[in-house]
């Protein structure tokens, strides 16, 4: 498994950490863990799911529906 950190997820999504932050706020995304120093791990997944958020914000869906419409698929 592949485990990126927050700013690497951030910029293979082209958008910036506060954004990745949000997103974790609304509970659309989450790390896998923390390291002992805090830091937020990720994978191939979560990058896939932020770029699913970001597409789908893109054509007009609200964070909530984008939260329902990932419930379906879990």
């Amino acid at each position: 498994m592949n485990i990126i950190k927050i700013g690497t997820l951030a910029k293979a999504c082209d958008v910036n950490i506060d954004t990745v932050r949000y997103y974790e706020r609304k509970d659309l995304i989450s790390p896998l863990e923390r390291t002992n120093s805090g830091y937020r791990v990720y994978d191939q997944g979560s990058v896939k799911r932020l770029r699913f958020i970001r597409k789908t914000q893109r054509v007009g869906f609200t964070l909530e529906e984008i939260k329902e419409l990932l419930g379906l698929s879990e």
